[in-house]
């Protein structure tokens, strides 16, 4: 045997993965439909979750190679191919090499890497990159480069690469009568099995796996599907009193084949856009006459908005709690809320929709990315409460109106540098509009989040036995309701009365937001946090982020003031 060595665990290989040395570069592809038969094969998580095959495939893809799908195969197709030619598949570029450096060493083209350019099967420890591995691990978070960072990816990947042929994702077979109702792989020892279960869990998957390749050859599958059915069969005499309606589980596999908040982000950035560019042209240019067009885009939104709500309710009823218990979900959340609030205030102005409609797309792109998972999980126990669809529901949901202030907030910065001679009373209009509309979102995402607030102090005397013991999360929870109560209440102060100060402020204000609902998470340490004492490294976006909106301040105040004394 071949033995790996990485920090997330001792891997062995087999002598069956090494039994060719040649593979073929066309890879053998599994028919798709009995790919999406073995899709809907039941599965149980570490967590205890039941959930379709359909599922951990695409969670698997998605870790390997960033994608939906592989070379037009779908992810129970890759999945499915992995377990039956290993020998093959262990020389396909399927693990993502991000990092340049990292690409070079392993002297790869692309970005991608084959399992065979980093184990070496041929020499006993040959992990080409366990000695970087080791070192990443042994750095502090704060000091951990770009290169360990990807490092340590590739060795997640590397191990998924080989659970996924090792049948460890396998837990397909229900222990009869087991107290915890556990549900075991073939690789998994258990003496619950009776002499002929025990020989049925040992030996299905070879056979099934044997049918698989003779079907390739044949094109007949009847004998791949029969094998299928006698795991089906097995679960549904062990595991009934388990398993998921047939309903939820048909309906987990669309929510997964559809990929609807991936989908969202791109229809809600594309209309957001084609309506922000009308409303420019409307404000700049009023006698072209755009409004059939607006009205199209607006009803667009509307329907993005339904799919968006489905698609929270989809998810809902798949993992049976609400969407809103972790920092995917609460994100897809805020998106939806930040939508509505955008849906709210378009009677009063259009401006707002598309407004909201870029935003809510880059708030489901934020999602989408890679340190976000969207895995649905089980709830943990202190997340087991009524109050997790009211407390957390009510201080997300005042994160949307929130934003809708800051990005009305930007919006007019931006209007106040387009003033000139011939439009600058025109102009003044609409900023003085909107700013009415930043101060109404303000004023209810404020109530929203200070009686969040206070059922958060509930919640934690019911969980931790104390209404309040100044852990981060809650301390920045109070500094953004005092931020937020002194920017509403700028208009009652002398100095601090105009749109400029009042929009300025609604922007860099939601500065206070993220700190509560990111910086605390990765930074401090406490109940709400995943810090453990060495902050992260803070992403080089933000940067950027603070020098374009100090320089937009900037010119907005200079330009602002020009235009101010001239109309007095």
């Amino acid at each position: 045997m071949v033995f790996v060595v990485g920090m997330s665990g001792l891997l062995t290989f087999p002598a069956q993965l090494t039994a060719q040395e040649g593979g073929s570069k066309e890879l053998p592809v599994i028919s798709k439909e009995h790919a999406k038969e073995f899709g809907k094969l039941l599965v149980q998580d570490k967590d205890g979750r039941i959930k379709p095959l359909s599922t951990v495939s695409s969670e698997v893809l998605r870790k390997l190679v960033r994608k939906n799908s592989y070379k037009g195969m779908s992810p129970e197709q890759v999945f499915l191919g992995i377990m039956t030619y290993p020998e093959l598949w262990q020389k396909e570029p399927i693990i993502k090499v991000a990092n340049p450096e990292l690409a070079n060493y392993l002297k790869i083209d692309g970005k991608n890497a084959t399992f065979d350019q980093i184990v070496d099967l041929k020499t006993t420890g040959g992990y080409k990159i366990g000695e970087y591995v080791e070192r990443a691990y042994e750095k502090k978070p704060s000091l951990q480069n770009k290169f360990d960072k990807e490092v340590m990816k590739v060795d997640e990947r590397i191990n998924i690469f080989y659970m996924v042929y090792n049948g460890n994702f396998l837990t397909v077979f229900p222990v009869p009568q087991h107290e915890n109702f556990k549900w075991v792989s073939e690789t998994d020892e258990s003496k619950d099995f009776d002499e002929d279960e025990a020989l049925f869990v040992n030996g299905i998957f070879s056979m099934y796996f044997s049918a698989i390749r003779e079907a390739v050859t044949s094109g007949d599958w009847s004998s791949a599907d029969e094998h299928l059915g006698y795991i089906v069969q097995f679960q549904q005499k062990y595991g009934a009193s388990i398993m998921p309606p047939e309903s939820r589980i048909n309906l987990e596999i669309f929510y997964n084949e559809f990929n609807i908040f991936k989908r969202l982000s791109m229809y809600f950035g594309l209309v957001g856009f084609v309506l922000l560019v009308l409303h420019f042209i409307n404000i700049l240019k009023p006698k072209i006459k755009l409004k059939t067009v607006t009205r199209i885009a607006s009803v667009l939104v509307f329907i993005l908005f339904l799919m968006h709500t489905a698609g929270l309710g989809i998810r809902w009823y798949i993992s049976g709690h609400a969407p809103w218990s972790n920092g995917y979900e609460s994100l897809i959340y805020i998106g939806w809320a930040t939508i509505l609030s955008g849906l709210i205030f378009s009677r009063r102005s259009e401006v707002t929709l598309s407004v909201t409609a870029m935003l809510t797309s880059l708030i489901l792109a934020v999602a989408g990315m890679s340190w976000m998972d969207p895995e649905i999980t089980n709830l943990v126990p202190v997340l087991k409460s009524y109050w997790l669809i009211i407390h957390v529901a009510i201080i997300t949901a005042s994160y949307g109106f929130l934003a809708l202030g800051a990005m009305l907030g930007f919006f007019n910065l931006i209007l106040m540098n387009l003033k000139n001679k011939k439009n600058y009373l025109r102009l003044n209009l609409t900023i003085t509009e909107l700013s009415y509309i930043i101060e109404m979102t303000l004023i209810i995402g404020l109530f929203m989040l200070t009686i969040g607030t206070f059922l958060g102090g509930v919640w934690a005397n019911e969980s931790w036995g104390r209404y309040w013991g100044w852990d981060p999360k809650e301390t920045w929870a109070l500094v953004t309701v005092l931020v937020y109560s002194f920017v509403v209440h700028m208009r009652f102060i002398p100095g601090f009365r105009g749109n400029f100060a009042f929009s300025f402020a609604s922007l860099v204000s939601y500065g206070a937001v993220l700190m509560t609902y990111f910086g605390v998470n990765y930074y401090l340490s406490g109940l709400h946090s995943y810090a453990a004492g060495d902050p992260v490294p803070i992403p080089s976006f933000v940067y950027y982020t603070v020098i374009v909106i100090a320089v937009v301040g900037i010119m907005a105040f200079i330009n602002d003031r020009k235009y101010a004394k001239k109309q007095d």
